[in-house]
């Protein structure tokens, strides 16, 4: 009988590693901080841009769980390699996705996805 100390375990990153490459390429994290930004001071663990690509992340895994559940769809991921080592899946939890998505929403969101699409278009030259 194993003990508790050498129970093996496994976490997944699947292809959620190669998208979250493909937004810190782009640099979406930093993009969506400049816009939406959040106060350290008021005990804020989690960046905005973080909490839009965790919800990107769910959203291209097909998953369409209420937000209560978030840390438990990260649960068996290696979050600290899509985001950064001292994030946990408890930190995505829903008041902080719901106040992610209530800035989006009195930000605009279509002002915040034009500005976003419009930086990362000319800064790839993807707009003639």
């Amino acid at each position: 009988m194993l003990k508790e100390e050498q129970i093996i375990g496994s976490l997944v990153l699947d292809y959620l590693g190669l998208i979250s490459s493909v937004i810190d390429k782009i640099g979406l994290i930093q993009k969506i901080d400049e816009c939406l930004p959040v106060s350290q001071e008021k005990g804020a663990k989690v960046k905005m841009g973080e909490r839009v690509t965790a919800m990107i992340l769910n959203g291209l895994e097909f998953m369409d769980d209420r937000l209560y559940m978030f840390p438990e769809f990260l649960s068996n991921k290696l979050v600290d390699k899509l985001f950064r080592p001292d994030i946990t899946a408890e930190m995505f939890n829903d008041d902080a996705l719901g106040r992610c998505l209530d800035a989006i929403a009195e930000y605009s969101p279509t002002k915040l996805f034009s500005q976003i699409a419009f930086q990362i278009g000319t800064q790839f030259n993807l707009i003639t």
